[in-house]
C-alpha cells in the first residue's frame, strides 16, 4: 500500500466523500478528465449541447452520452463503503441475527466481511473453514485500526457477473475483467493479472506523480513572481501617485507664485503709467484752461473795448497768444501691455498629456526626459559613433493615429498602400559623421539627394560651398564644389543626369561632376528655394509664399506650374513628388502639410490640430509613396493619402535633432541629423 493506515483514515472522511454540488456523501460519483468527481445526478442538469463545465476548473468535457457515460469513481466508491460501515454504530451480527433475534455484532471477520456476536465469534475461529480468518474487536475496527487491511481485502465485483471479483486486466480491451469475463468474452485477447498489470504500470505512473513536485516548484516560483510583480505594482502605483502628487502641487505654487509676481509688476506698472498720464493731463487741462481764458478776454477787449483800448492791449494779447501757442506739451511715454505665455501652445498640450505612463523597451514623447537605454541594434559604422544614441525607432501603439481634415475620393490603387497598421520598427544599418577633414568650418547640411540607381547619398553644405558625396555604405567619396557666387545655396535635388541646386533666387543646373551648364530666375522673392526631382522629368520648385509649384526641365525650361486651388496665405518649405506625381509640400506658416495633384487639386491637408504633427519640416516619400515629415524631434511616417500616420523615430536631445531626409532607392531611410550625424534605417 503506498497510503499509510494514518492517511487512509484521513480519506476517510465526510469532508473528502462529500459531493462540492450537493454538500452530501456521494451518490454514484463520476469522475472527470480535471480529475474532479461529482454525483451523477448533480452533472446531470449541467450537460448542455453534449458537454459540460467542470463547477471547479471550467474544464469542459464532450459527453455524447450524458453524465452516465463518464468513468465511475471506483476509487471512491471503496471509501465510501469502509466510511459508511464504520459510522453505522448499530450493528448487528450478519451470521445469527434475524427478524426475531438481534444481537450485537462484537467482532469483524475481515476475511468473510462479517460482523460477528460473541458466540458466532467462538464459532468462527473454531471452523476448519475459517480456523485462519482474522477476526478483529470491533472497537479496534470502528477505530480505523484496520482500515489498511480492509483495503487490500476490498473487491469490485464484475458489473455483468455480480458474484465475480475484477482479478484480470485485458490489455487488448485495456479494461479490468473477472473470471468468467475472460473465459467468455476476452479468450483470445492478452490477459495479466490485475497485480501485474498494476505492477507493470505503477513505475510509469509514480514518475508521473513525481513530475508534479517540479511542476509545482515552478508554479509556485511562477505564483511567488507574481506576488512580488504585484507588490512592485503597488509600490510603483504609491510612488507615482505622490510624484505625480507632488509635482502637481509644486507646479500649483509655482503658478500661483508667477501668477503673483506678473500680478504684481502689472499692478505696479500701470500705477506708474497712470500717473504719467495724469500729471500730463493735469498739464494739458491747465493749459487748455489758459488758453480758454485768453480767448475770452481777447475777444471781449476786440468787440467791446474802445480803438486805443485795443492798440494799448494789443501787444499783450498777441505775445500772450503767441506763448500758448509754442506751447509743447509733454510726450507721453505710454506702452499699452500684452501678455506673453512662454507655454502657450495649445496644440501641444491638445496633443499629448502632461503625464504618461512609459514602460521598458518604451521612449517618452514630447520633451520628456528619457529614461530607458537606447536600442542596441545598429551595426558598425565606417565612422565611430558617439555612446549616445541617434534618432531613436518608436514602438507604441498610442503614437499612431488617423490624421486626415480633408480626404480625397478613394482611389482603389492608393488604398493597397494604405498604412491599415503599424509599419515594423525601423533598424538602424548604418551611421557616418559628416566628414570634416577637408572642410574649413564645420559643415552646415541643408540639403540631401540621394543618385538613382548608384545608391550614392549627396550632402550639401552650406557652410563650405560644397557637395559632399558618400556611398551607399557611409563611407565617402569626394567633394563636389559649387559654383562662385555671392548668395548661399540651400537646396539639392538629382535629374537624371542633371544636379539642381537652389541659391536664393537662382535655380543652377550642374554636371554631376559639378560642372557648370546653365542657371535661370525664379519666380518670388523668397531667400530660399526647396526643391525635388520627378524622375529624369522636371524639377520641382517650391515658391514659398506664392504658395505654388514650378516645373522646370533639366534644360532649364519651364513646363508647368502647380498652383493649388483656394490656398492662400502659407509659404510653401519643403518639397516630395510620389510615382503618381502628387505633391507633398510642408507649409511653414500654416503649420500642415499639403497633398496637391499635378493638376492643382487638394487631396489633403495634414493639420496640427488633426495629427501628429506640431511643426512640419522637411518630407519624403518612398517606392511605396509613403510620406515621412521631419517635425521637431521626431520622424513621422504617413500613409501615402495621409489618412493614418505614426511616429518611427524619437529623440529627446535637441542636438540630434532630424533635420533633413531622403529614401534611396533601395527603400531606406537616410536622416539628417543637427550634430552632422548620418543616419540610415530600413523597414
Amino acid at each position: 500500500m503506498a497510503l499509510t493506515s494514518m492517511s487512509l483514515q484521513e480519506l476517510i472522511k465526510e469532508d473528502f466523500l462529500t459531493c462540492k454540488i450537493c454538500y452530501d456523501l456521494y451518490t454514484v460519483p463520476k469522475i472527470l478528465p480535471c480529475l474532479h468527481s461529482y454525483c451523477q445526478h448533480c452533472l446531470e442538469p449541467l450537460v448542455k449541447d453534449g458537454a459540460l463545465l467542470c463547477p471547479e476548473c471550467r474544464l469542459q468535457t464532450d459527453v455524447p452520452g450524458g453524465a452516465s457515460s463518464l468513468k465511475t469513481n471506483f476509487f471512491i466508491n471503496s471509501l465510501l463503503e469502509l466510511f459508511q460501515i464504520k459510522h453505522n454504530r448499530d450493528l448487528a451480527c450478519t451470521v445469527c441475527s434475524d427478524a426475531q433475534k438481534i444481537l450485537t455484532a462484537t467482532a469483524r471477520c475481515l476475511d468473510c466481511k462479517d460482523f460477528l456476536c460473541q458466540s458466532c465469534t467462538q464459532g468462527h475461529c473454531c471452523s476448519r473453514l475459517t480456523l485462519h480468518h482474522k477476526v478483529v474487536k470491533l472497537e479496534a475496527f470502528l477505530a480505523g485500526e484496520y482500515d489498511a487491511e480492509m483495503r487490500l481485502l476490498q473487491e469490485l465485483c464484475c458489473q455483468d457477473h455480480q458474484q465475480e471479483a475484477l482479478r484480470f486486466f485485458c490489455d487488448t480491451c485495456s479494461a479490468p475483467i473477472c473470471r468468467d469475463c475472460r473465459m467468455l468474452d476476452h479468450f483470445q485477447h492478452k490477459v495479466v493479472s490485475m497485480a501485474n498489470a498494476v505492477q507493470r504500470e505503477r513505475p510509469s505512473v509514480e514518475q508521473l506523480i513525481d513530475s508534479l513536485a517540479g511542476t509545482i516548484t515552478c508554479i509556485s516560483e511562477q505564483e511567488k513572481a507574481v506576488e512580488e510583480t504585484v507588490d512592485k505594482l503597488k509600490t510603483s502605483g504609491e510612488n507615482i501617485k505622490e510624484r505625480i502628487t507632488r509635482y502637481v502641487d509644486d507646479f500649483i505654487d509655482y503658478l500661483l507664485a508667477q501668477k503673483e509676481a506678473i500680478l504684481g509688476e502689472l499692478s505696479a506698472f500701470l500705477t506708474q503709467q497712470m500717473e504719467s498720464c495724469r500729471l500730463v493731463k493735469e498739464e494739458l487741462q491747465n493749459q487748455r484752461d489758459k488758453a480758454i481764458s485768453t480767448k475770452e478776454f481777447s475777444q471781449r477787449v476786440l468787440y467791446v473795448g474802445k480803438d486805443y483800448e485795443i492798440l494799448h492791449l494789443e501787444g499783450m494779447i498777441r505775445n500772450r497768444i503767441q506763448e500758448l501757442q509754442t506751447y509743447i506739451p509733454r510726450k507721453l511715454e505710454s506702452q499699452i501691455p500684452e501678455l506673453a505665455i512662454a507655454w502657450d501652445q495649445p496644440v501641444m498640450l491638445s496633443e499629448a498629456a502632461l503625464f504618461s505612463l512609459v514602460f521598458p523597451g518604451e521612449h517618452p514623447k514630447g520633451d520628456m526626459e528619457t529614461v530607458f537605454e537606447p536600442d542596441s541594434e545598429a551595426s558598425a559604422s565606417p565612422s565611430e559613433e558617439s555612446e549616445d544614441d541617434p534618432v531613436l525607432p518608436v514602438d507604441s501603439e498610442e503614437d499612431s493615429c488617423p490624421n486626415s481634415e480633408e480626404s480625397a475620393p478613394d482611389t482603389p490603387n492608393k488604398n493597397s498602400s494604405c498604412c491599415s497598421r503599424r509599419s515594423k520598427r525601423p533598424k538602424r544599418v548604418c551611421t557616418f559623421e559628416v566628414d570634416q577633414c577637408c572642410s574649413q568650418v564645420k559643415p552646415n547640411i541643408t540639403g540631401i539627394a540621394v543618385l538613382p540607381h548608384a545608391g550614392g547619398i549627396l550632402l550639401l553644405d552650406q557652410e563650405n560651398d560644397e557637395i559632399k558625396q558618400y556611398s551607399a555604405g557611409g563611407h565617402f567619396q569626394q567633394s563636389i564644389p559649387l559654383p562662385d557666387t555671392d548668395s548661399v545655396f540651400c537646396g539639392i535635388s538629382v535629374c537624371g543626369d542633371v544636379l539642381a541646386c537652389s541659391s536664393d533666387s537662382f535655380l543652377f543646373f550642374l554636371t554631376l561632376e559639378g560642372k557648370f551648364l546653365h542657371k535661370l530666375l525664379l519666380r518670388g522673392s523668397e531667400s530660399s528655394y526647396a526643391i525635388t526631382s520627378y524622375e529624369d522629368s522636371y524639377i520641382a520648385v517650391s515658391e514659398g509664399t506664392l504658395c505654388s509649384i514650378s516645373l522646370y526641365s533639366p534644360s532649364g525650361h519651364c513646363v508647368g506650374r502647380v498652383t493649388p486651388t483656394d490656398y492662400h496665405g502659407g509659404k510653401f518649405l519643403f518639397i516630395a513628388v510620389n510615382d503618381w506625381e502628387e505633391f507633398i509640400v510642408s507649409d511653414f506658416i500654416k503649420k500642415q502639410i499639403v497633398i496637391i495633384e499635378k493638376s492643382g487639386l487638394i487631396l489633403n491637408v495634414l493639420k496640427t490640430s488633426h495629427s501628429l504633427l506640431t511643426k512640419p519640416f522637411s518630407v519624403c516619400v518612398d517606392t511605396s509613396s509613403n510620406i515621412f515629415v521631419v517635425d521637431q524631434l521626431k520622424v513621422i511616417k504617413f500613409s501615402p493619402d495621409g489618412e493614418t500616420g505614426e511616429v518611427v523615430l524619437s529623440n529627446q536631445n535637441r542636438q540630434k535633432r532630424p533635420r533633413v531626409l531622403a529614401v534611396d532607392d533601395g527603400g531606406r531611410l537616410v536622416l539628417v541629423q543637427e550634430d552632422g550625424y548620418v543616419h540610415i534605417y530600413c523597414f
